[in-house]
């Protein structure tokens, strides 16, 4: 599964979960499991916007 997607394919709410992740990390606010669960939340919309 080597596809990528362009960045005009990504829906502005993934981009703003993605943006609210990288937040979270550089302002070092958010734990291990939690991350996690963003993450997969992340995952989950990107699969449903392909």
């Amino acid at each position: 599964m080597n596809e990528q997607l362009k960045p005009e394919e990504i829906s502005i709410e993934v981009k703003l979960e993605l943006l609210k992740i990288c937040n979270n990390i550089m302002n070092n606010i958010v734990t291990p499991k939690e991350l996690i669960k963003d993450l997969e939340k992340l995952v989950s919309q990107i699969s449903l916007s392909v």
